[in-house]
């Protein structure tokens, strides 16, 4: 009967011991979690706001360039990608055999590139 118990007991304990520490483990994520949103918020305003971006192309052309260099091509979707650094519209397009590629047109100078 003795050894039954001992690989239940041990289980238990092993069990407790892995719950514990998930939970301490969960407490310091959240007071980590907490205090970097207090650093943030105590940050200066210039560094929080996003700057705008200086777009000098529009979608409109950037699609003509893309068709221009790519004829025959239909596009399916412009979006302007790039959270940071310089703006790049992503253009998705259609070639006549059929294949869908990805076409980059910058943002400010309106060079294409895949």
């Amino acid at each position: 009967m003795r050894i039954g118990l001992y690989p239940i007991v041990l289980i238990c304990l092993l069990a407790s011991c892995l719950l514990g520490s998930a939970d301490s483990y969960a407490s310091r994520s959240a007071i980590f979690l907490a205090a970097s949103e207090h650093r943030q918020s105590q940050a200066s305003p210039s560094i929080n706001k996003q700057q705008p971006r200086k777009l000098q192309i529009s979608k409109q052309q950037a699609a003509s360039k893309a068709k221009r260099n790519y004829p025959g091509s239909k596009i399916l979707s412009v979006k302007i990608i790039g959270e940071s650094g310089p703006a790049v519209y992503r253009l998705k397009m259609l070639s006549p055999e059929g294949v869908v590629k990805y076409v980059f047109v910058d943002g400010k100078n309106g060079s294409v590139f895949e």
